[in-house]
């Protein structure tokens, strides 16, 4: 029953994430003249993104509604009364956590980075299916080493060029144009300049400056696609753990980020056992009145929360102060063990409590 309500749990927190995210890739494909298709493509390759929310939240809940239908049922009182204790009813979901929590730590080091290399890659490919789509208005753009200004685009004509190639480490070439026209062929992208200025810049000399009426310049689309990656920002999704570490070493400026990123996999891989060591811990503990049934359940679904919280705030804290790196590490692990000794000596740690009210 709880892998089926986990099941169902996980499918609609997933749909609900992929309807959200959904806007920004149809508006892209919109833009960029993409089909279904590539929604369908970019969707699947962005999805182990969002396994971490969707895992933890969706076993949380499926746990939940499973021992609520449980309890309503009356089946927790009658297991109880035929000698389950807390600890041998927890055992299952622990044992899924475990598996669970399994999943998102191989998905956040090896699906993930690939996953997201070829989304990213794939949404950058898109730009270029057609020549204009490559620019934005006021937007500089970098592309084989060029940078690119266009002041307005209208269709397959641009206004007031800026042209910037530094592709050769003997000089440098400013083209500044009143009009240019995209020109597509098969393996590249041709601007066609009208009415502009080109100034050729070597070291040690004076520029050389040169006014034309029309003058062509063009790019291999085919071979940017391939190097797609090392001609864009790389996202931190898209490094393995080991690589950030490495990066880390190597950028003491950047050092924390790259850290907090590398930890943060580790950590975050626990969330599904957390989450549901947090629900058994409050839920199967002595039962005492419905408002107080109530009560734990606020409790319960404001602590998940507020754990998730505490754990993205600390991925914050530690790429500006890597030192709070091991603090990381013990949140989640004192979380588990708390769970794990109320679970286990529930009724010890009831009647000692009682005892002090008691007294009190």
């Amino acid at each position: 029953m709880s892998i089926l309500n986990t099941l169902i749990s996980f499918l609609v927190i997933i749909g609900l994430v992929w309807v959200s995210q959904s806007f920004r890739s149809i508006k892209f494909l919109f833009e960029k003249g993409g089909t279904i298709i590539d929604f369908f493509q970019l969707s699947i390759f962005s999805m182990p993104a969002w396994l971490s929310i969707s895992v933890s939240f969706g076993f949380f809940f499926g746990v939940f509604i499973t021992f609520i239908k449980l309890e309503n049922d009356r089946e927790l009182i009658a297991m109880k009364s035929a000698g389950l204790n807390s600890l041998q009813l927890s055992y299952p979901i622990f044992v899924l956590g475990m598996i669970l929590s399994t999943v998102l730590f191989l998905n956040f080091h090896f699906l993930l980075p690939k996953s997201y290399s070829f989304y990213k890659n794939y949404e950058d490919n898109l730009r270029y299916m057609k020549p204009q789509i490559l620019f934005n208005e006021n937007t500089f753009f970098h592309i084989d080493k060029k940078t690119f200004f266009a002041k307005t685009i209208n269709g397959n004509e641009l206004d007031k060029l800026f042209i910037k190639d530094y592709s050769s480490k003997q000089k440098t070439v400013d083209i500044f144009a009143k009009k240019a026209l995209f020109i597509k062929e098969k393996n590249n992208i041709k601007i066609k300049l009208i009415d502009g200025i080109k100034i050729i810049s070597k070291q040690k000399t004076n520029p050389l400056i040169i006014n034309f009426n029309e003058d062509y310049i063009s790019f291999n689309s085919k071979n940017t696609k391939k190097n797609a990656r090392s001609n864009r920002v790389i996202d931190l999704k898209e490094f393995t753990y080991f690589e950030l570490v490495k990066m880390s070493n190597s950028n003491p400026k950047s050092r924390g980020i790259y850290l907090a990123e590398a930890h943060s996999r580790n950590v975050f891989s626990l969330t599904p056992i957390i989450f549901s060591m947090i629900f058994l811990s409050f839920f199967l503990r002595i039962q005492h009145s419905r408002y107080d049934n109530i009560f734990k359940k606020i409790i319960i679904i404001s602590s998940v929360f507020l754990i998730q919280i505490i754990l993205f705030s600390m991925k914050n804290i530690i790429s500006k102060f890597e030192e709070f790196t091991y603090i990381f590490y013990t949140i989640p692990l004192l979380l588990i063990i708390m769970c794990f000794v109320s679970i286990k000596y529930e009724n010890f740690l009831y009647l000692n409590f009682k005892k002090v009210k008691d007294g009190l």
